[in-house]
């Protein structure tokens, strides 16, 4: 896949005369996009941003094999000679006012070769302002079985719906405790930040949840011109486990308690179809990955809605691209707080992960209940803060779920889905830090609500110079495993009014 930015055209007051005028000079790249299109080697032609018109957002290059029926209309403005993908692109950037940095494209190609030499193509055109390859995300969670002590084990007789795994007394949680939670809400004047919009991009949320419902005040899952469009189900779990820490319903007698009361803004950024994962090692998997333009779109979204506060529990060692950088500056330039996963790729040398390495983003690392930073959890000198994130106990979808697919040879020698790595339902404690970040989140929405500044880069600084030295920094007031230290909310808060 490709990202494609054009270079600003004319915009145009009607749909017709865009139209019209996408029929763009024949340049080499694009002549090199047609070559590709008339071979049957684009799969489809998708804008980033929602506002050209929806039958222009289904847009899809007829492939030059059999058609995809579930793919629904193929509308093409134009004829397959004068090519339909290049007028795709320049149709996009007659039509998008919106995204940062100009119109974007996702080009979807047959083969890794077909991406490498139609980039080089597209790098050299007139009429293009960037192309690069898009940056695979993914979940910064770990399997909850390889985290000690984490949950319960499953009865596999345990019948689909049921709490297999129960959660300790809310006012036990060891989490809540270690960051001083009860202590913060203790303070004079302290606002649970019920008016502060928090948003979640992830694999959904499970909105009905008893822990939840009160706290979910918009849902965002529809992308009906995408082909992998998602439903409403946060199959996974994970979008569900991140925002009970950030906001499950506070002393309800009900499940856990999350940080805050904050307004949960949730987007989903996965589609629910897995993707197979090969490994140098002979091994594979089927797991879930971000999808790209969902994850564009959610961002843009947030700019729009004012969100105070972005939660991203992924990563993935990718650098962004030039929209999703110019995203990331316009939020932060509009006082959007972003907090973001430091990754779990701590064996692995601890590759740098986005969006957490992005510059302004809160980078969060996860620690575990000695204080110490966990086995998993990616050292880097762009760490902002730590968390607790292992064995952290939130909300789970009240459905059943899976994390993702094993493998297994089929009689062809290829490879096909075999049993789902099943996940629990309603409550689980899970490691990663996917789940210490969404502290951070809570943190900083509650430092909005008691009068802090809404600046990315003065929350950032309260968080730093509030957090706990614990002993296994060694006296340093920064390390790359924990940053400025392990977040202490009472601290955070009690420091607004100094």
């Amino acid at each position: 896949m490709l990202f494609v930015r054009m270079k600003p055209q004319p915009h145009h007051r009607s749909l017709e005369a865009a139209v019209a005028a996408s029929r763009p000079p024949l340049t080499a790249g694009l002549e090199a996009l047609i070559f590709c299109e008339r071979a049957g080697l684009v799969k489809r032609v998708t804008p980033v941003s929602r506002s050209s018109p929806h039958y222009f957002s289904r847009m899809l290059v007829r492939p030059a094999r059999e058609p995809d029926s579930k793919l629904g209309p193929q509308i093409i403005p134009v004829s397959e000679e004068e090519g339909a993908s290049a007028s795709a692109l320049s149709l996009n950037a007659a039509l998008d006012g919106r995204t940062p940095g100009g119109a974007t494209s996702l080009i979807e190609l047959a083969s890794d070769a077909d991406v490498r030499q139609l980039q080089v193509a597209l790098a050299g055109d007139p009429s293009v302002a960037s192309v690069s390859r898009v940056p695979f995300r993914y979940l910064a969670a770990r399997s909850p079985r390889r985290s000690a002590g984490s949950a319960k084990k499953k009865s596999p007789a345990a019948p689909r719906g049921r709490i297999a795994a129960v959660p300790p007394l809310a006012h036990t949680m060891w989490n809540l405790r270690r960051i001083r939670w009860d202590e913060a809400r203790n303070l004079n004047g302290y606002d649970d930040a019920g008016s502060v919009k928090v948003a979640v991009l992830d694999t959904g949320i499970d909105a009905t949840h008893p822990d939840l419902s009160e706290q979910v005040a918009q849902y965002t899952y529809e992308h009906p011109d995408l082909p992998g469009a998602s439903s409403s189900q946060d199959l996974i779990g994970h979008g569900t486990h991140v925002t009970g820490t950030i906001a499950a319903t506070i002393n309800n007698d009900l499940g856990i308690n999350g940080i805050s009361r904050a307004r949960i803004h949730a987007w989903k950024i996965f589609d629910d179809r897995p993707d197979l994962l090969t490994y140098p090692d002979g091994t594979a998997e089927y797991a879930y990955f971000v999808d790209p333009v969902m994850y564009l779109r959610a961002l843009l979204d947030c700019a729009d809605a004012g969100i105070d506060v972005i939660n991203l529990s992924i990563g993935g060692a990718g650098a962004p691209d030039p929209t999703e950088s110019a995203a990331f500056e316009e939020l932060l330039a509009n006082g959007t707080t972003v907090v973001a996963a430091m990754g779990n790729d701590r064996r692995e040398g601890s590759p740098i992960s986005y969006p957490a390495a992005i510059p302004g983003v809160i980078a969060v690392g996860a620690t575990n209940l000695q204080d110490r930073v966990t086995n998993f959890s990616n050292r880097g000198n762009h760490i902002t803060i730590a968390a607790p994130g292992e064995a952290i106990w939130s909300t789970l979808p009240t459905y059943p779920g899976q994390m993702g697919w094993k493998a297994e040879r089929g009689p062809d020698g290829r490879w096909r889905q075999g049993k789902p790595d099943i996940r629990e339902t309603d409550y689980d404690a899970w490691p990663g830090t996917s789940m210490a970040t969404p502290h951070v989140a809570a943190a900083a929405a509650l430092y909005i609500a008691n009068g802090g500044e809404r600046s990315p880069a003065v929350i950032r600084s309260a968080l730093a110079s509030s957090a706990d030295k614990v002993p296994a920094m060694g006296n340093q007031d920064f390390t790359p495993d924990f940053g400025y230290g392990r977040l202490n909310l009472e601290q955070l808060i009690a420091g607004i009014s100094q």
